[in-house]
């Protein structure tokens, strides 16, 4: 009786010693604190490191806090999501929004004449940019790309974050300075 009480008790520190060692190898990922919104700058708070397996990890998780602190969120996250750099503004983001192209391509912020609208884009939605110049409608920008959305109740935040080829981004900063903008929601196909 001895000798099999003893026996179950190796056997079941082994077992711990093995659910131990495989948490230890697991790799430290940034993951989501807490729920984020589009455009929020992160935090020390906002993010946290957790052991994730290897093989559920994804390639480009981030593993330190400070590759994400003030970085600003592309769209929502909920907390206990991994950080990536495609969840941040910035180049990764932006090859992925656009592919190889992405050096043809600038951010840029619209001030939306009617805010309204803001609740009904998306991170990803393709949009067109139109003025009414000489009071006719006159598309200003073609296939842009919602990179983030405000919210309408913020005071400071009636604008969408854009993403354009060059010589678009340009017409429409130009354009933002003598008229008011508006975009349209492009429906795919």
């Amino acid at each position: 009786m001895l000798r099999r009480g003893a026996a179950v008790a190796l056997v079941l520190c082994a077992g711990v010693s093995a659910l131990v060692s495989r948490a230890g190898s697991d790799p430290q990922v940034l993951v989501f604190a807490r729920d984020v919104g589009p455009g929020d700058v992160i935090a020390a708070g906002d993010v946290d490191l957790r052991p994730l397996p290897g093989d559920v990890a994804p390639a480009a998780a981030l593993s330190s806090v400070d590759d994400a602190e003030g970085q600003i969120v592309a769209s929502h996250a909920s907390a206990g999501e991994v950080v990536t750099p495609t969840r941040l503004i910035g180049p990764d983001l932006t090859r992925a929004l656009v592919g190889n192209d992405a050096a043809d391509y600038t951010l840029v912020p619209v001030k939306l004449a009617d805010p309204d609208i803001i609740p009904m884009l998306h991170h990803g939605d393709q949009v067109s940019v139109v003025t009414a110049g000489d009071g006719a409608p006159r598309t200003v920008a073609e296939a842009g790309t919602v990179v983030v959305a405000g919210t309408p109740d913020d005071d400071s935040s009636s604008s969408v974050l854009l993403l354009l080829r060059h010589a678009d981004a340009a017409e429409v900063a130009a354009a933002s300075l003598s008229s008011p903008l508006a975009v349209v929601i492009a429906i795919a196909s």
